[in-house]
């Protein structure tokens, strides 16, 4: 079986926007198969270059401003997302996620990326998450599980 990498975006410290690692904690309260790993990736992204270069499936897991409610989840492959690379980025502080996978596209991998992303309500200094938000971490654990254990992931 193909190993399942889950990557939680997002920064702790900055409420709705930690999100991805709140989700991350989540899951390893309730436990994965052992064919996953849970990361936390943390506001580091250009640290994730290492994983993306893996021969394993990927889901990343970020707070996604898309206009819907507040703790809306979206679901999709990266590639449907059309994220590009920012041709602004002055330092490795500025790189994201996404600036890591052109990098390991550019080393000549191609991870498949499954992105889950929570419309987040508020991003202001807090460690709590909002409400709402806080509502759908247990809901994106669970469609998380369903898709590892579909082997969609």
């Amino acid at each position: 079986m193909k190993p399942v990498k889950v990557i939680g975006i997002g920064n702790l410290l900055m409420q709705d926007d930690g999100v991805g690692v709140h989700v991350i904690n989540y899951l390893s309260d309730l436990g994965v198969p052992d064919h996953v790993e849970l990361i936390d990736g943390g506001t580091h992204s250009y640290d994730l270059l290492e994983y993306f270069a893996a021969d394993a499936s990927f889901i990343v897991v970020d707070a996604m401003h898309a206009g819907g409610e507040p703790g809306a989840i979206y679901r999709a492959p990266l590639h449907e997302l059309g994220l590009k690379p920012s041709d602004q980025i002055m330092s490795l502080h500025e790189l994201h996620f996404i600036e890591a996978v052109q990098m390991a596209n550019m080393l000549g991998y191609n991870p498949d990326i499954l992105v889950y992303g929570i419309e987040p309500q508020s991003v202001k200094l807090s460690l709590e998450l909002s409400p709402p938000v806080a509502a759908a971490v247990p809901k994106a654990a669970e469609l998380i599980l369903e898709d590892i254990n579909k082997g969609i992931a």
